[in-house]
């Protein structure tokens, strides 16, 4: 009895489908936006403060680093401060053996202006799935895998087959 064998000729283009899907889901997930918060942020949430003059003073004599903002996760809320665990600019956790290192922060509520939550941002999601799948579109058409179901082009008597180099779209100009 013979054994059966399939020999699937859109493999690749299914394998280069299945990457692209992931990649715009993964991609996707990670579109971030912050929005204000009109009361006291949730504990464990990750938050931005923005700092008046003299809070940025207060946070550089800290903390040693300048800056106009602090992006942490809520640790804990007061009426007079908020608690924030920030990460430490400059140094990578991920290189580290250690586990990520970050500061605890109290910032007086006098020193804050604003706070805002991050939240997920479905109009930058949508944003950069339209390109991940745009840009595998193209590569589809650049790599020639849009051809009849007869060989595509590996088969030279295939004019139907796309080839890369192939002229896609024509545009007539003042004609």
């Amino acid at each position: 009895m013979r054994a059966l064998t399939r020999t699937d000729k859109a493999s690749p283009l299914r394998a280069l489908v299945s990457a692209a899907t992931i990649a715009a889901l993964l991609a996707a997930s990670a579109c971030t936006t912050f929005q204000p918060v009109a009361g006291d942020p949730v504990i464990g949430s990750q938050i931005r403060t923005d700092l008046t003059p003299e809070g940025q003073i207060r946070q550089a004599s800290a903390t040693g680093v300048a800056r106009l903002s602090l992006v942490g996760s809520v640790l804990s809320v007061d009426p007079d401060a908020i608690v924030l665990v920030v990460p430490i600019p400059g140094i990578v956790p991920e290189l580290q053996r250690s586990p990520k290192v970050a500061d605890t922060l109290r910032i007086p509520m006098a020193d804050v202006t604003g706070v805002a939550e991050q939240q997920f941002s479905a109009a930058r999601s949508a944003l950069l799935t339209g390109g991940v799948v745009a840009g595998g579109i193209l590569g589809v058409l650049l790599a020639g895998h849009i051809g009849s179901s007869e060989g595509g082009t590996e088969d030279p008597t295939n004019r139907q087959a796309f080839r890369p180099g192939m002229t896609i779209l024509r545009i007539p100009i003042g004609r």
